[in-house]
C-alpha cells in the first residue's frame, strides 16, 4: 500500500467514527491529562504563586513544588504549588491557580514559627 493509499483508508475510517464519543474521549482524555501535567508549571509559574504567598507571608523564606490537583480550602483545582519552608522539611501550605475566576488561591496548613 502506498502513502496516500494508507491516507485514504485513515480518512475513510475517521469519516465513519467522528461522531463516536469513546474516540474521542480516548484521544483527548489523556492529552489533557498530559498538557495538565506538564505544562502546567511554564503556563503559571512559581513567581507568580510566589507573589500571592507574599501578601500572606511577607519575608518567610519558602520553596516550591508543583502539584496536580491540590486542594485548597476544601476545594479542589487543576494546578498549584505546594510550599514549605527552605531549610525546614514539612509542608507549610499550598497555592492553588483558580483557572475560572483568576488569581492564586493560598491555604497556609502548616504553622510559622519566628
Amino acid at each position: 500500500m502506498t502513502l496516500a493509499q494508507d491516507f485514504r483508508k485513515a480518512r475513510d475510517w475517521f469519516a465513519q467514527h467522528k461522531r463516536d464519543p469513546f474516540l474521542w474521549l480516548a484521544t483527548l482524555g489523556p492529552l489533557m491529562l498530559a498538557s495538565i501535567t506538564f505544562w502546567g508549571f511554564f503556563v503559571f509559574p512559581p513567581s507568580d504563586a510566589e507573589k500571592a504567598i507574599r501578601q500572606v507571608l511577607p519575608g518567610a523564606d519558602v520553596s516550591f513544588a508543583p502539584k496536580n490537583f491540590p486542594k485548597c480550602h476544601g476545594q479542589t483545582y487543576i494546578f498549584g504549588y505546594e510550599f514549605g519552608r527552605i531549610r525546614e522539611k514539612g509542608t507549610l501550605g499550598y497555592a492553588c491557580r483558580d483557572v475560572v475566576n483568576g488569581g492564586w488561591v493560598v491555604e497556609i496548613t502548616g504553622t510559622e514559627s519566628r
